[in-house]
């Protein structure tokens, strides 16, 4: 009898195993664009730094979450940052054009100038519109290749926001480093 449990128990192991193996090999390309981002440095990092750049300055703020404030992204860029706390919505504005994060329930329509940001990409933490460290480093990131479509689109859909590029370093003091530079 224990010999029987203990083949029972050895088969569910390697079962578990493998199933979670499989899990994991799934191909990068079929993942939603923020694992991909995340895959990309180093998806078990917490924490992230921010560094900004426009015209030679830099700013470099800490954060104790992988998600960062959009307004610290953009207050030095140029770009209108407006919060509806009635419908949620937080809106940036650069060049005629909007960038939508919709932290509500409801769904909303776009109109020629303007685009929704995915939620998957957002979280609306401590009262601040937040975005995904990952994502942000990925999206313009100056070491990528065009190999995901995905990311090349929203690249050219985000050109408004005057990111010049981005790059991310998954660093191994556990913070995710995120490097946003802004045209002059």
């Amino acid at each position: 009898m224990k010999r029987f449990i203990s083949l029972l128990l050895m088969l569910c192991l390697v079962g578990s195993v493998s199933s979670i193996a499989s899990a994991n090999n799934q191909p990068l390309e079929d993942l939603p664009l923020v694992e991909r981002a995340a895959h990309m440095y180093n998806s078990s990092l917490k924490k992230s730094v921010l560094n900004v750049t426009k015209a030679g300055k830099l700013t470099t703020t800490e954060y104790n979450s992988i998600f960062i404030p959009v307004k610290d992204v953009f207050k030095s860029s140029g770009a209108n940052i407006q919060w509806d706390g009635k419908n949620k919505i937080t809106t940036i504005k650069n060049k005629e054009h909007e960038l939508i994060l919709n932290f509500s329930e409801k769904t909303v329509i776009p109109r020629k100038n303007q685009l929704i940001v995915p939620k998957e990409w957002l979280q609306l933490k401590n009262g601040a519109s937040t975005m995904n460290a990952f994502v942000l480093a990925y999206l313009f990131e100056v070491y990528a290749d065009e190999s995901d479509q995905e990311r090349v689109e929203w690249e050219k859909q985000l050109e408004f926001l005057d990111i010049k590029q981005t790059t991310g370093i998954g660093g191994i003091d556990g913070y995710m480093h995120v490097f946003v530079e802004f045209n002059e």
